[in-house]
């Protein structure tokens, strides 16, 4: 019983021991070393010059490698010949003119070559390769050979001196361990010159601009929804160590234009589900980054609102949401190709994100509205457009005042009566201003038109006015100083991919006051891969899922923080 147990003890220990991945940890120390075999770069060597040997073991004639750097040396004569450097100790150098004996020796083994050192004198030096040009930044090794008086050649390279004639232009290695590496570091011409014994070899080094070296595309392999648009940057790393923003400079393509188009200004947009890649390309570089796409394939758009009546002059937003295979919807309104069937009467413009304008510019007949579609593929969808010209009857602002906290904002809007009975929002057609820009300042831009920022708190109400045509309305804000004590956060953590979904944050003060702050928050999220804001700038707080798994979810403000944790199924 007691042997049994111990074969099965050896026996684990065995398969213990054989297991392997490959790498191993340790030089052979089972199989014995038999003999080594010494290989001379040159048997025969001119006084004042050197060489390297080299010692290749046999290990029970079942396989051999080099083991030089486990080899001691000795010569037989080291008046004639001597190993004297420290860097290289496997180097010899020949001394004065006749014979040694060199000994290797690894462990209990040894081996002898023997070497002569000849009386032949220098003739001529030869510096490869010649006449080089090198970017700057880029190093160029260079070797020397000497033609010898007995007609024979030898590689001086370790022997020889070497010196630049311009340093500042491009310097040139004498050390023992990186003789006649040359350093480019400034455009111009330097000429490298190698010495032996009095003679002189040279060769003319140019140093050209700096060179593009490789290309690297961000992000890196990123994971995108389908019917969206990214921008990629690409950086160009140079032979001097700097890099550049090449964007605009590189070729941008697309493996797959099936799968996603990219503009020349490296702005892609993703059709359908796959992976592909997307490439920069500059001077003959390239670079590029792998990209998933998810979400489904788009099936349906609905344009909203279903139809428009707009007052000659006017802008409104218009919104685009698609509807995808997988049975997710998002807003697309910034990818979706848009157009007016008479461009005479209005137009679309694209400011950025997902946001778009509907511009009208002229009356239309009676009862003949223009279409707007929006496209995307073969899925499209339109609208119909009547723009006419009423006079303006009324404003009125809504809400009727606010009031807000330092750092925190708040919007009006502003509906105009018409003669004919009809209204119409005309915030983003309005011109807003603020009585007290350096306590409540409004902005007057695109669709942030009427949100009002509380910059400092007031000693009275800041009077916020909107014109529009002949009227102007207006309503009071106060701007009061607090301190947040409580950041909350409130949505469905729980996310389809492909669906778009609104988080609210909320600001509770030390005096109780509750503030919406999801406009004035920060929101990020740690992995866009599996969830990304759909649009900071536009949609502050909703999020995309992208991809399963989970991410979290971070909204700041007013010095507090608050997370979520979000999980994509």
């Amino acid at each position: 019983m007691f042997r049994l147990i111990c074969s099965g003890v050896v026996m684990l220990l065995l398969v213990a021991g054989c297991s392997s991945d490959d790498t191993p940890t340790r030089h052979n120390d089972f199989t014995p070393l038999t003999s080594i075999e010494i290989i001379a770069a040159a048997s025969s060597i001119a006084a004042h010059t050197s060489t390297t040997l080299t010692v290749i073991g046999n290990f029970s004639g079942q396989f051999t490698r080099d083991i030089t750097t486990e080899a001691v040396w000795s010569s037989s004569s080291p008046d004639v010949a001597a190993f004297l450097t420290p860097e290289e100790k496997n180097r010899v150098t020949g001394l004065v003119p006749g014979a040694a004996l060199l000994t290797a020796t690894v462990g209990n083994v040894s081996t002898a070559l023997n070497v002569m050192v000849t009386p032949a004198t220098i003739t001529a030096l030869t510096i490869n390769p010649a006449a080089p040009s090198v970017a700057k930044g880029l190093n160029s090794q260079f070797a020397v050979r000497g033609t010898f008086s007995d007609a024979t050649t030898q590689d001086l390279t370790f022997d020889a001196t070497w010196a630049s004639s311009v340093p500042a232009v491009a310097t040139v290695s004498d050390a023992a361990g990186s003789k006649g590496l040359a350093q480019a570091l400034a455009v111009g011409t330097a000429t490298i010159s190698a010495t032996f014994d009095g003679v002189n070899g040279a060769t003319l080094l140019t140093v050209t601009a700096v060179a593009l070296q490789s290309i690297t595309v961000s992000p890196a392999n990123p994971t995108l929804l389908s019917q969206s648009s990214r921008s990629f940057q690409a950086s160009g790393l140079y032979s001097d160590g700097s890099t550049a923003d090449i964007t605009s400079q590189a070729v941008w393509t697309s493996a797959d234009p099936d799968l996603v188009t990219i503009a020349a200004n490296g702005t892609a947009k993703t059709v359908v589900p796959g992976t592909t890649s997307i490439s920069a390309s500059l001077q003959g570089i390239s670079g590029s980054s792998n990209l998933k796409i998810t979400g489904g394939s788009l099936t349906r758009i609905v344009l909203s609102p279903a139809s428009f009546r707009l007052v000659k002059d006017t802008s409104a937003p218009m919104t685009a949401t698609g509807s995808f295979s997988n049975g997710s919807s998002r807003d697309i309104t910034g990818v979706v190709d848009w157009s007016v069937a008479n461009t005479a009467i209005a137009t679309v413009t694209t400011p950025g994100g997902n946001q778009a304008l509907l511009n009208a510019m002229a009356v239309t007949a009676p009862a003949t509205p223009t279409r707007v579609e929006a496209k995307s593929g073969l899925v499209t969808a339109d609208t119909a457009l009547t723009v006419a010209a009423p006079q303006l009857q009324s404003l009125a602002i809504a809400p009727a005042g606010l009031e807000l906290t330092v750092g925190s904002s708040g919007r009006f809007t502003v509906t105009a009566t018409f003669n004919d009975g009809s209204t119409q929002d005309v915030t983003v057609n309005a011109d807003w201003s603020s009585s007290l820009d350096t306590t409540a300042a409004v902005d007057n831009i695109g669709l942030a038109k009427g949100r009002v920022r509380g910059v400092a708190a007031s000693d009275g109400p800041v009077t916020i006015s909107a014109g529009y045509g002949s009227k102007i309305v207006k309503a009071p804000v106060t701007v009061k100083t607090r301190t947040a004590t409580v950041l909350t956060i409130s949505g469905n953590p729980a996310l389809a991919v492909g669906n778009q979904v609104r988080f609210t944050a909320t600001a509770t003060y030390s005096d109780g006051f509750v503030q919406d702050v999801t406009e004035d928050a920060a929101w990020t999220t740690d992995k866009s891969n599996v969830a990304a804001l759909a649009d900071s700038r536009n949609q502050p707080g909703q999020v995309v899922a992208v991809d399963a798994g989970s991410a979290i979810l971070t909204a700041a403000f007013g010095g507090k923080t608050q997370t979520v944790t979000l999980t994509v199924k």
